[in-house]
């Protein structure tokens, strides 16, 4: 193979990948993070409702709540998937405020009350944090 045809390859090749890029960039939505918060009445741990939702290409809406300690920023949520305790579908959309509801009945005890939208996707719940101190009740919500 000559040189000219290899360059030409590669330079065709830049030109689909910078196209690609390009489309997907225009055709796909970022998508919509909000972070809440809630302290153990101690203060030593809290509870991160991390929700991530969007519109395109399709909608979706997803909820998830980690604990870890409190010394740690709230975006630590986003990045630490291990500290994860809850995640599933978000509830129907009149129920979104409320749900999933973080409460701290102790300083090492927390109850997440919860709706199902979907029953073919029942949401995780894991019954320990991370650190195996804070025990996690489940409450699924009529």
């Amino acid at each position: 193979m000559k040189t000219k045809t290899v360059i030409l390859i590669f330079l065709g090749l830049l030109v689909a990948m910078t196209a690609g890029s390009v489309y997907l960039a225009l055709t796909t939505e970022r998508a919509q993070k909000s972070i809440v918060s809630v302290p153990a009445p101690d203060g030593k741990y809290k509870a991160v409702r991390l929700r991530v939702s969007g519109t395109r290409p399709e909608p979706y809406c997803v909820d998830s709540i980690a604990v870890y300690l409190s010394v740690y920023p709230d975006s630590f949520a986003a990045s630490e998937r291990n500290y994860e305790v809850y995640g599933g579908v978000c509830p129907p959309a009149g129920k979104r405020d409320a749900l999933p509801k973080i409460e701290w009945t102790g300083n090492n005890s927390l109850r997440i009350t919860y709706a199902v939208s979907d029953p073919a996707k029942p949401p995780r719940l894991k019954a320990k944090d991370a650190s195996l101190f804070v025990d996690i009740t489940g409450v699924k919500a009529d």
